[in-house]
């Protein structure tokens, strides 16, 4: 249980937090008004001041660099967590390196 002078502390920093989310409230709203009376998007205000990225596209797609030689449909990029037979091979004693792709 929180003492008289904790639930004093307590109760100060709730206060101080909510007047701050207040103020950042009020403050953004008054970006919205003068953004939109001046009939720019708000995502140009937040791409100017670089809160918001363009996409730069799709990731491309890493390339595969081990495959199952049981079945060379099942490969692994070498990233994440490591596919079953990856893992079932290792075990039994056989090298990562068995199963990398040549260049």
């Amino acid at each position: 249980m929180l003492s008289v002078d904790q639930l004093t502390a307590l109760k100060a920093d709730v206060e101080k937090t909510i007047e701050h989310k207040k103020q950042q409230s009020t403050v953004i709203d008054q970006i919205k008004a003068m953004a939109l009376e001046n009939g720019i998007p708000l995502e140009s205000v937040l791409q100017e001041l670089g809160s918001v990225r363009k996409s730069s596209g799709a990731k491309a797609k890493s390339a595969a660099q081990y495959y199952n030689p049981a079945d060379p449909s099942q490969t692994w990029t070498g990233k994440g967590r490591k596919p079953k037979w990856i893992e079932e091979a290792l075990e039994a004693g056989k090298a990562l390196e068995d199963f990398r792709i040549s260049a």
